[in-house]
């Protein structure tokens, strides 16, 4: 390992957020489920012992629960697609293993330089927490006039703080570890197209990326009930959405190359056989079969998409962007039911 890379190994540490979670029992499902439920009582004690049941309007309550979960599951979807990318890269041993430096690949894998992270949830806040912030606050009460805070609305600006930082990190990393799994599969021996079996960790990771992507979506498309956060909404739904095909597709950039160019050499050889074959048969030293199976061994290789996509797999990804709005129509039912309950 050169210098350069010995300084970079030094630089480029396991995130704050995933070593905590590392450091709690259980993985980060159930850590951001009891993150969520303690988030949640946390909020509903200190709102009766200071603000009392009826402290602010409803409509704050709700975003203030919605922004709270949306607190835990961007911190639990962050560390949990560090760990998966750093399972993936230790899964694709059986075909990398024989790369320079294999063990700092590995090694490597889900850290980052923390100046980064810190630069980018930085960068996530002001340029999207405030905007946001701005956009939805009712003139002309200024949304930054802490001295007018009711309880529920000083739990929006810390969440807010909170899970667009998280949210920015998680963008930044899906993209980064996304792009080394692709440089990662560059140096891959040639594949064989009949057996992609050594390489479903990287469409194992690419559908995880698109899910936790829609769950974000899921979870943010609550606040679709509040008629004020409709337009911002449009244009997360928009945006994550592109993400998650980036987030799916990215991983296997590298892997797709191979299977294109190994389809070319195997077409290439078809059409010089196919060549040779016609040639005997004209001579009347061929026969017909051997050009028929040359011809559906051809049809056979054009037939292999060049993504290593099977009909289930696109048919998981078109059923992933249907949950946003399975939760949206939910949260409707629900605060429906809470008027018709609470009126």
């Amino acid at each position: 390992m050169d210098s350069n890379t010995t300084i970079l190994a030094r630089s480029y540490k396991l995130p704050w957020t995933l070593r905590a979670y590392d450091a709690l029992p259980g993985n980060p499902i159930s850590i951001g489920i009891v993150f969520t439920l303690a988030l949640l009582l946390i909020f509903f004690v200190g709102r009766a012992f200071f603000d009392g049941a009826s402290g602010s309007p409803p409509d704050e309550l709700r975003v203030a629960i919605t922004q709270i979960v949306m607190t835990a599951y961007s911190a639990s979807a962050y560390a949990f697609l560090l760990g998966t990318a750093r399972k993936t890269t230790q899964d694709l041993s059986p075909v990398a293993r024989d790369l320079p430096h294999w063990k700092a690949i590995v090694d490597q894998a889900g850290k980052h330089s923390r100046w980064i992270l810190l630069l980018v949830g930085a960068a996530s806040f002001l340029l999207i927490g405030v905007t946001v912030t701005n956009l939805t606050t009712p003139e002309p009460v200024n949304p930054w006039q802490w001295q007018d805070w009711n309880y529920d609305v000083s739990w929006h600006r810390v969440t807010t703080v909170l899970f667009v930082w998280w949210i920015g990190c998680f963008c930044y990393v899906i993209v980064v570890e996304s792009a080394r799994l692709s440089r990662l599969s560059n140096n891959f021996e040639p594949l064989d197209l009949f057996d992609m079996r050594p390489y479903q960790p990287l469409i194992r990771q690419g559908l995880t990326n698109a899910l936790l992507v829609i769950g974000m979506v899921s979870v943010l498309s609550l606040l679709a009930v509040e008629s004020r956060y409709v337009p911002v909404l449009v244009g997360f739904w928009i945006s994550f959405i592109v993400l998650a095909w980036i987030g799916m597709t990215l991983p296997l950039r590298g892997i797709r190359k191979k299977i294109r160019v190994a389809k070319n050499r195997e077409l290439d050889w078809c059409r010089q056989n196919l060549l040779i074959a016609r040639d005997a048969l004209k001579s009347g030293d061929g026969e017909k079969r051997s050009i028929a199976e040359i011809m559906a061994y051809r049809t056979m290789i054009q037939d292999i998409r060049n993504w290593p996509f099977d009909s289930p797999t696109l048919i998981r990804f078109t059923l992933y962007l249907l949950i946003p709005l399975g939760s949206w129509l939910g949260g409707a039912f629900v605060e429906r039911g809470l008027d018709f309950i609470l009126s």
